[in-house]
């Protein structure tokens, strides 16, 4: 039930006081995100008489104490979570305590962003990093106050083109040495030093003395009247004019929730990221080593960036995002699998993503899991989605098992079988994700449950199994352009090589650009009627083999022939003669087959070795 109240207009020196005292920030709302040249527009549409927008306040009126979360609005704010000097520099809201709040209290569900940007102008500071400074260093860091020019203000002056009145962040401020700017600090509309309060906003004589006082005597008669104008116009905007349009709404946490979204939709829209993490922060119960209430948005970005600077797992070829995160807590907890741009979760599963969140054997199952599949063969190059793996954590945390021989086997199927036939993007990840979580839950042996969990899907628009039938087809159908269904199966291929990481390349041994050219292939005899053939399968899979990056630099456009040369003469580092370069990629020897006419025999020859290595390396049924 939403009971909107009537609207009122606002001034900022209204509104300002109220902010960290009766008004804050919800859990909901997105992180302060604002520029510097946002905030000059914000102070320019105010002394322009421009509409600013409304100021949406969640009010509640019930006899208790009020619960939900809130945090704070920024006053000196750093533009990057790389600064770690003074405390009070913040690039993020701090959340309150409730024994910090008062018993009643209103959240802002729009607005957030101008409210932030008023209070940071008038009371706070902006920090940004210099271009190429480093981040450990202090002085590379520029604090900087808004300034007011006050000889500025003329239609026709050269200030921004969308912008009449000149402002900018600035150290310092008086007189520019060009004499055709007065930099003034808007921060001295305001004396907080007892707190702020209306009676901290000067008078307008006050100001005028103020803005006076570093007025040179060489001008003109003509600026000291601009001057004194845009002293009375700043003041005027801060004070005078209810620019702010001041709406309330009495209702329960779960229309806010969804009103806020819908309000939010014409602004910087949120995701469903966004929403989720927003959300935990509000259930999550767990008090922090301080004594506070757990922020789960800074925990959750803590964690994956913990695991993604984990030097083990980086080497193997993993980086971790949130968004992976997030979607296996929901998948613990028995919610769906998926982000909801309407933000509605079941509390009770949101407080269960917690529990599982803060077991030190869930971070253990994910370090496992992820082992796990790159011994097997699988990193970040090798999986269509992370999503993958997130049923083999599942498995790890709820039967705490160590993986026998049979164990690897099934989650091996699982792996080759879901990324080689597409299976979370054929059928989609919501229902993957729910179906392994049902099998799971139910099993009772030592082994993931990989054979149950795709025969539950068989008729879902995905093949659901790997056998050599199977591997046939995805050999004549897999090639260069097919991504992590490439780089499974060129690295089962081979051995101790691992496709799509960073150690590894994938290259054409027939140079691509020479089979695609028409001209080139002419000259090598190659029939015209099969030139159409050569350019449609140049990118084959078996046109395709691992090397390392500086081999692959030596290599570059060269002809296989020429190739083979260079290794007899020792020019590449890699092989000692060819018959080692034969076999560690398994090209055929009969040189007939390294000339351009018989590039299609070349590619037949290869793919039975290659159907006979890699049926040996995959758990086919």
């Amino acid at each position: 039930m939403i009971e909107e109240q009537p609207a009122k207009t606002k001034t900022v020196r209204e509104m300002l006081p109220r902010l960290n005292r009766s008004l804050y920030i919800p859990c909901l709302q997105r992180d302060y995100c604002w520029s510097q040249n946002q905030i000059k527009m914000l102070w320019d549409s105010l002394l322009r008489g421009l509409p600013l927008g409304s100021l949406l306040v969640w009010n509640d009126e019930r006899d208790e104490p009020r619960r939900e979360p809130a945090y704070s609005f920024i006053q000196h704010y750093v533009d990057s979570r790389s600064f770690s000097f003074e405390d009070h520099i913040q690039r993020y809201s701090q959340r309150f305590g409730f024994d910090e709040l008062p018993e009643s209290y209103s959240l802002v569900l729009d607005g957030q962003q101008r409210l932030t940007s008023f209070y940071i102008s008038l009371t706070g500071s902006f920090t940004t990093r210099k271009h190429g400074g480093w981040v450990s260093n202090r002085g590379a860091w520029n604090q900087r106050e808004l300034y007011f020019d006050l000889l500025s203000g003329n239609q026709s002056s050269e200030h921004d083109r969308d912008l009449v009145y000149g402002f900018d962040f600035r150290k310092t401020g008086g007189l520019s040495e060009a004499g055709d700017r007065y930099w003034f600090p808007v921060n001295r509309l305001v004396d907080d030093s007892e707190g702020l309060s209306e009676d901290s906003f000067l008078g307008k004589d006050v100001l005028l003395r103020e803005g006076f006082s570093g007025v040179s005597k060489g001008m003109s008669d003509d600026e000291q009247t601009l001057v004194k104008e845009n002293i009375e116009r700043l003041w005027w905007g801060v004070n005078q004019r209810e620019a702010i349009l001041y709406e309330q709404t009495l209702t329960d946490e779960k229309s806010a929730r969804e009103l806020f979204i819908r309000r939010n939709k014409g602004g910087k829209v949120l995701s469903g990221v966004d929403i989720l993490l927003a959300l935990l922060t509000g259930y999550w119960q767990k008090v922090d080593h301080e004594g506070g209430p757990t922020d789960a948005k800074k925990q959750i970005e803590q964690f994956t960036k913990t695991l993604s600077e984990d030097t083990e797992l980086s080497q193997l070829g993993f980086s971790f995002g949130k968004n992976f995160l997030l979607r296996t807590l929901l998948l613990f907890s028995g919610e769906r699998p998926a982000f909801r741009k309407n933000g509605r979760y079941d509390g009770d599963d949101l407080r269960e993503a917690e529990a599982v969140f803060h077991d030190e054997q869930f971070e253990q199952a994910i370090r496992d899991a992820f082992k796990l599949s790159s011994s097997l063969g699988f990193h970040n190059g090798a999986l269509s989605s992370k999503n993958v793996i997130s049923p083999i954590i599942q498995y790890l945390y709820l039967k705490d098992v160590s993986t026998t021989p049979s164990g690897r086997q099934a989650v091996h199927y699982w792996l080759a079988t879901t990324v080689l036939n597409g299976v979370f993007g054929n059928i989609g990840s919501e229902r993957v994700l729910k179906t392994a979580r049902a099998h799971i839950k139910e099993s009772n042996g030592d082994s993931f449950p990989a054979i149950e969990i795709l025969n539950d899907l068989r008729g879902s628009g995905a093949v659901v199994e790997l056998d050599r039938d199977v591997l046939d087809e995805l050999l004549d159908e897999v090639d260069y352009r097919s991504g992590s269904r490439r780089n499974v199966l060129l690295t089962h291929f081979y051995e101790g090589r691992r496709a799509g990481h960073r150690k590894y390349e994938v290259d054409h041994i027939f140079p691509r650009g020479k089979l695609g050219d028409e001209a080139f292939l002419r000259e090598r005899n190659v029939a015209p009627e099969r030139i159409d053939w050569f350019k449609e399968n140049r990118d084959h899979i078996a046109n395709l083999q691992l090397l390392g990056p500086r081999e692959n630099q030596s290599k570059s456009d060269r002809d296989l022939i020429n190739w083979l040369e260079r290794i007899d003469d020792g020019k590449v580092e890699s092989y000692s003669n060819r018959e080692q370069y034969f076999e560690q990629h398994q090209v055929p020897k009969d040189k007939r087959l390294h000339e351009y006419q018989n590039y299609p025999d070349f590619v037949e020859h290869r793919m039975e070795h290659m159907k006979e290595r890699i049926g040996k390396e995959l758990p086919l049924l």
